[in-house]
């Protein structure tokens, strides 16, 4: 995806006047708040991507069991939900044109989908945390994100669930 702030701001105009029309901007125009949420992901994907050392410290402490399985997930949870608060307000100011040399970095694409995989993982283990299937899940994506930066491989190989791996091939291409 090749980031545009001016085509970024016009949509998001636009779904703000349908908004304040009472209008929904998917019934309205739905290529153009598909195009706007591909935005709006990737913008996200680049948030995670800047905090991408403290998801991996916070996997090393739980891989190398300094944390327990319970701690990881709500720390994660927690780390997750700020960087969703910060994006919010990050995406608020992009739309009033306060940032204007903005631009995604390449390395970010589908970041956030691996992020929103490990929390889908959080999720379905909240009841378990003695799982060992959930500490095999968290040291996978620990292992293969370290080789990730030291640039031996690229997320589009990560060996997620077909649906998570379809997702990142689309926006890694």
């Amino acid at each position: 995806m090749t980031y545009n702030q001016k085509r970024y701001i016009e949509l998001l105009k636009h779904s703000e006047d349908l908004k304040n029309l009472g209008k929904s901007f998917y019934q309205e125009s739905r290529d153009e708040y598909l195009e706007l949420s591909k935005y709006e992901v990737a913008i996200q994907s680049y948030l995670y991507w800047k905090s991408r050392t403290l998801f991996v410290l916070l996997m090393e402490k739980f891989v190398n069991k300094i944390i327990s399985n319970e701690e990881f997930s709500n720390s994660f949870l927690e780390l997750r939900q700020r960087l969703i608060y910060e994006c919010d307000g990050f995406l608020k100011e992009l739309g009033l044109k306060k940032l204007k040399d903005f631009q995604l970095y390449p390395r970010s694409y589908g970041f956030g989908s691996l992020i929103s995989f490990l929390r889908s993982e959080c999720d379905n283990f909240n009841e378990n945390y003695q799982n060992e299937e959930f500490y095999d899940y968290i040291k996978d994506c620990f292992l293969k994100l370290q080789k990730a930066f030291n640039g031996k491989v690229i997320l589009k190989y990560f060996t997620l669930p077909l649906k998570f791996l379809n997702f990142y091939i689309t926006y890694l291409n």
